[in-house]
């Protein structure tokens, strides 16, 4: 996406309701192989992991890194409806790895 615009969005009072989302979501599964979505979920977790590392070596802007987070949660939701993985089922995956975690903390 066009940087500006992205900005231009981010200021807007944009909000899709949940509904529209997954509508969006499906629409586009539609349009396009799910290979190809799969693909470009690889490549979307690839740029996140640049600006993670351009945000440790301290050259990194807060813009890029959450249009790229943006675009790793929307192909998370690709891949939940391509591979039927239930939300409910992610979150208690979530929830399990998030308990690990506390117990890491102790």
């Amino acid at each position: 996406m066009n940087r500006g615009r992205f900005i231009q969005g981010l200021k807007s009072d944009i909000q899709l309701s949940e509904k529209e989302r997954r509508r969006i979501v499906q629409s586009s599964l539609q349009k396009y192989h799910w290979k190809t979505k799969c693909t470009v979920a690889m490549e979307e977790f690839a740029e996140l992991q640049q600006q993670i590392s351009k945000q440790i070596r301290g050259y990194g802007d807060r813009i890029g890194l959450l249009e790229e987070m943006a675009d790793a949660y929307i192909c998370l939701n690709f891949l939940e409806s391509i591979f039927d993985i239930k939300s409910e089922d992610l979150q208690k995956a979530v929830d399990v790895k998030l308990e690990r975690e506390r117990r890491n903390l102790q």
